[in-house]
């Protein structure tokens, strides 16, 4: 095993806040959010009064976002560590962050799209950065059921001494759960569930940065304690005994057609 590269996979999620933040704030200054109840000519202006630090921002943002799949590894392996042999959540939870990469990937290429031409019509702007907001805020759904995996194996740790705090379980099935405002933002222009409102946006917002830092910690700790899981010491429990019986009746089998 190679610590250096699980810890890297762990604060890889630390990485990409930081580095999406950077893209998204100074470079293509997305935030504040502008309005969805803005017109069409007001959109436009915007991005192409921006266009070039938008180009270079959604660059950063698009690397940036490529990180949650090391991410997504870490958190995987630790799962199958707390599962064992058949790591259902753990594959669950590899899936989503694979696909939450490639859907943050894709709706960037929206607004970089948008920026392209200076002579395209307005409404056509408008329908680019549409195109890129509603989902970038509604697309919950991988996000929720990745975290929610991670929070119920977390949760169903029986070992005498769990690779990780039994909160950090319920933290991560209500990060899942504050995650969920914005798939409402489409059918709001204004208020606190537009795609710019406190509750489908920032509140979420908030919790992503908390949990890009608190997730990585306890990640990172628990590569230190990688190197003492045994075959036996990681089952407790009727179920996992078995699964013991099953591997050495495996083992028997196979002793059992080599040659002697």
């Amino acid at each position: 095993m190679n610590r250096t590269v699980h810890k890297l996979c762990a604060w890889s999620g630390t990485l990409l806040l930081i580095t999406m933040a950077i893209g998204f704030i100074p470079i293509a200054g997305f935030i504040p959010t502008r309005s969805p109840a803005q017109n069409a000519a007001e959109t436009a202006q915007f991005i192409l009064d921006h266009r070039t630090t938008i180009r270079w921002g959604m660059i950063v943002c698009m690397a940036s976002a490529a990180l949650l799949v090391p991410y997504g590894v870490s958190m995987a392996i630790h799962m199958r560590r707390i599962e064992g042999r058949f790591p259902a959540l753990a594959m669950i939870e590899f899936g989503m962050t694979t696909l939450f990469a490639l859907e943050f990937i894709y709706l960037i290429f929206f607004w970089q799209v948008a920026t392209f031409r200076v002579d395209r019509a307005p409404e056509l702007i408008q329908l680019l950065n549409d195109m890129a907001w509603i989902p970038f805020v509604g697309l919950t759904s991988t996000a929720v059921l990745g975290v929610a995996c991670f929070g119920i194996a977390v949760l169903t740790d029986r070992r005498d001494r769990p690779i990780f705090p039994r909160w950090l379980g319920y933290y991560n099935l209500w990060v899942a759960l504050m995650f969920t405002p914005g798939t409402f933002n489409v059918f709001f222009h204004s208020g606190i569930l537009a795609w710019n409102g406190i509750v489908a946006w920032y509140i979420p917002l908030a919790v992503f940065a908390t949990w890009a830092v608190i997730n990585p910690i306890y990640l990172s700790k628990a590569v230190d304690t990688m190197d003492s899981d045994t075959l036996v010491a990681t089952r407790t429990g009727p179920a996992d005994d078995d699964e013991l019986v099953r591997l050495r009746a495996d083992v028997d089998r196979l002793l059992a057609g080599v040659p002697r």
